[in-house]
């Protein structure tokens, strides 16, 4: 087996960055975001983004709905 047919990861890449993540993000969802880019990359976390705004819509007029029955 020649060397170009090795398996083994190049030796001259640049060690991984470690993940961006805002310090007062829950580990989970920075967990969460983390793995879908290095998983899908840049495609895979603008469906990301794109699901979570809908289900942030989802969620604020469910919580409108909640508030304005309290209201009541």
């Amino acid at each position: 087996m020649s060397s170009s047919d090795s398996i083994d990861a190049p030796t001259d890449l640049p060690p991984h960055p470690e993940p961006i993540a805002a310090t007062d993000i829950d580990p989970a969802i920075a967990g969460a975001v983390d793995g879908v880019g290095d998983r899908f990359g840049v495609l895979g976390l603008e469906q990301m983004i794109s699901y979570a705004e809908k289900a942030l819509t989802v969620a604020r007029e469910a919580l409108e709905e909640l508030a304005d029955t309290v209201d009541e």
